[in-house]
């Protein structure tokens, strides 16, 4: 290789769990907290100064970076080996510390309700605390969700246990085995290896590589325990919205991501009424590929006879390349990123599987990826990168508006692969283009049409259990299936009953971030509109990385009507809705 292809974490964190600074700042933890507490308490809800709360956001910053570094260290060190068994006790004991420290922090919220929501209004319009406008108009809207002191200490102790869930899942999943037998020799796999095989070019591998998936998840103490684990989760986020009085189950979320709940429905509505387009699409597909008997394991075949495969250096010169003739910024911060040795490239036992990136103030980006060769893991270079960069570009904000909501945290990721896609275009021969079509459809599905199907099964979940219903693994199945139903329509057809349709517990995002992936589906419509702006030149490159460095600055709205973009209108979904149909359009065509 000619790139570093592994995180070096001692470089940016710690050099192991005994490094004495790491062993220190966790000992800092609580006296830090204490310190802050006993400066705040019985004060805060006194301040009538917008200089008094610049200097309280300015101490929580710094006392809050502090308390949060160890935590990321052994996220990343998780990541790298779920069964560390080292590292899962740490992350226990951390846990434990943070609640602590989080009970005597529970004034803050008191006191912003002691406070009210015109003064804290007031604030947000002074020059003095302008960079913090948007915490403070979200802390206003938030405060009506506020319990009293003591009914938070309770919620707040009953949270590390609910976590264990969490832990537990990843746990669970990440000790998984996989077998296939390939070239007629059985091999043990990672799961990210065997969910590569899905798009392999032999049928019979993709079938046998979905199924050795089901052959895991679907054991029944597997099925039982994830079950269990699921509907945990769904029975806590359902007893925290009758006490807190949201209105829906996904208002928590929606809250979070600065969208209101009418917007999100449109969303969600818009795609699921074009559910025939992908339908369209498969049908073509199974034409194309002459199967009459087109299955689950067929969604994601290529076209081609020959499955091409990448090497690292191959995939991520490329993407180099994408990112010169696009920004010099994003060029550089890519090549830094991985001769700083902060990507983490190959699967392997115990990894944690998918990709992601992560990114916080006054850090640098980390990214995880389980790269296998294929051209869809082209992609997700191009994809996780452009989150790097996102974070890279948004540190010109506050700390307490750093982070953009999810529902724009998907836009710098997406019009990555927006860019990579247009460049592979100009690459191939008119003999490629129809797998190239395949390819870009395939991928637009999956993070629209997909993520959708996924938000619509777990809204079906949450309002079951929330109307005091228990739902068993089998019938979390069936409800699985139905949604299946909707959005492959008469095209598929399936090997097994809808009973052992275990497609959820494979999702790692509906246990951890529930109905985060509508964030997919709305950043692929969002920066299908900001890419068409750039192009025909509505749009400089300036104005997109100035979206980009907003971070959480301004809600979404508001900061995309300023490029004439209204995300309230059912306009705004349908114009890119039918830019797929287009798509599908030409895909027939090529029959």
């Amino acid at each position: 290789m000619t790139y570093p292809t592994s995180w070096n974490l001692s470089r940016y964190l710690y050099s192991g769990l005994d490094d004495p600074k790491f062993l220190t700042d966790i000992e800092r933890i609580i006296p830090d907290t204490l310190l802050f507490r006993d400066k705040y308490q019985h004060t805060l809800e006194g301040f009538t100064e917008a200089s008094q709360i610049l200097e309280f956001y300015n101490d929580y910053e710094k006392f809050s970076y502090t308390l949060g570094t160890p935590g990321y260290y052994l996220f990343y060190l998780s990541s790298l080996d779920t069964q560390n068994t080292e590292v899962l006790k740490k992350m226990g004991e951390l846990q434990f510390i943070h609640t602590n420290a989080s009970n005597e922090l529970l004034f803050i919220a008191q006191a912003w309700k002691t406070i009210g929501v015109k003064k804290i209004l007031e604030w947000a319009e002074n020059p003095i605390l302008i960079g913090y406008r948007n915490d403070l108009m979200s802390t206003a809207e938030n405060i009506r969700y506020i319990l009293g002191e003591k009914e938070e200490y309770t919620l707040n102790m009953k949270a590390r246990p609910l976590s264990l869930a969490n832990d537990l899942h990843d746990e669970l999943t990440g000790s998984f085995e996989f077998f296939m037998s390939i070239d007629g020799e059985e091999k043990k796999l990672t799961e990210e290896e065997v969910r590569s095989y899905r798009q392999h070019t032999n049928r019979s591998i993709r079938e046998e590589a979905y199924k050795s998936l089901r052959k895991v998840y679907n054991t029944k103490q597997n099925q039982i325990t994830l079950g269990n684990i699921y509907t945990s989760i769904v029975k806590d986020s359902s007893s925290d919205m009758r006490l807190r009085g949201y209105e829906t189950v996904m208002s928590a979320r929606n809250i979070s991501e600065e969208m209101d709940d009418t917007t999100i429905t449109m969303l969600l509505n818009e795609v699921e009424n074009s559910y025939p387009i992908y339908s369209r699409f498969l049908r073509a597909k199974a034409k194309m590929l002459k199967i009459s008997d087109f299955s689950v394991w067929d969604v994601g075949a290529p076209i081609a006879s020959n499955d091409r495969d990448f090497s690292f250096d191959e995939a991520f010169n490329l993407h180099l390349s994408v990112m010169k003739d696009f920004d010099s910024d994003f060029y550089e911060y890519s090549l830094k990123m991985i001769e700083e040795e902060r990507i983490d490239v190959f699967p392997k036992a115990g990894k944690r599987w998918g990709a992601y990136a992560s990114y916080r103030k006054w850090d640098e980006s980390f990214v995880l990826l389980n790269f296998t060769g294929k051209l869809r893991d082209v992609a997700t270079i191009s994809h996780e990168l452009g989150h790097a960069i996102h974070g890279h570009l948004s540190q010109i904000q506050e700390w307490a508006v750093y982070d953009s909501p999810l529902s724009l945290a998907e836009t710098a990721s997406i019009f990555s692969e927006m860019l990579l896609w247009e460049k592979l275009k100009t690459m191939i021969s008119k003999e490629e283009y129809a797998e190239y079509l395949n390819e870009r459809l395939w991928d637009i599905f999956a993070t629209i049409y997909r993520q959708v199907q996924y938000v619509a099964f777990e809204k079906k979940v949450h309002e079951t259990i929330h109307d005091g219903q228990e739902l068993t693994y089998k019938e979390l199945n069936l409800l699985w299936r139905a949604e299946q139903s909707k959005l492959y329509g008469n095209e598929i057809q399936y090997d097994i009953d809808g009973g052992e349709e275990s497609g959820w517990s494979m999702i790692p995002h509906i246990f951890h971030t529930p109905f985060y992936c509508y964030a997919y589906a709305f950043g692929n419509i969002l920066t299908f509109a900001l890419y068409n702006k750039v192009q025909n030149g509505e749009l400089s490159i300036e104005d997109y990385k100035d979206i980009l460095r907003s971070g959480g600055s301004k809600r979404p709205r508001e900061l995309l009507m300023k490029y004439n973009i209204d995300i309230t209108s059912p306009d705004f979904y349908r114009a890119w809705l039918h830019e797929v149909e287009k798509l599908v359009i030409e895909f027939e065509n090529l029959l």
